[in-house]
């Protein structure tokens, strides 16, 4: 993957988000969340690594959220360098994303009463 040059005021975000993307893999965040998502494409993204630099998982939620928001208001790819590198990145991104809120998403309370062996109160 191709790193975005900040040639454009714009591009910043694009830059701090692959910075985030492009984080060594030594991390050994403790979570139930995956240590990696990945697309058929080969690009990897080290949510561990986010994890660990965040804090928490939900932390990380937050901080991916604003750098894919910030991404969004500077008007995406269409003007990135490498906009192919880009749309690889955002794509890989919002994979991390949904697997950070499928990991942070606390259970409904049925589903916890059915765990703990309580029938929940309708």
């Amino acid at each position: 993957m191709q790193v975005v040059h900040n040639g454009f005021g714009h591009q910043k975000p694009i830059s701090v988000f692959i910075v985030l993307l492009m984080s060594s893999i030594d991390a050994g965040a403790e979570s139930v969340c995956p240590a990696y998502v990945s697309l058929p494409t080969g690009s990897i993204f080290n949510l561990a690594r986010l994890i660990a630099d965040a804090g928490s998982p939900e932390l990380a939620l937050q901080k991916i959220r604003t750098a894919l928001a910030q991404v969004t208001a500077a008007g995406g790819c269409p003007k990135a360098e490498e906009p192919n590198a880009c749309q690889q990145t955002l794509a890989v991104a919002r994979k991390a994303m949904v697997a950070l809120q499928d990991c942070t998403s606390t259970a409904p309370p049925e589903e916890t009463a059915e765990r703990n062996g309580q029938t929940p109160s309708k």
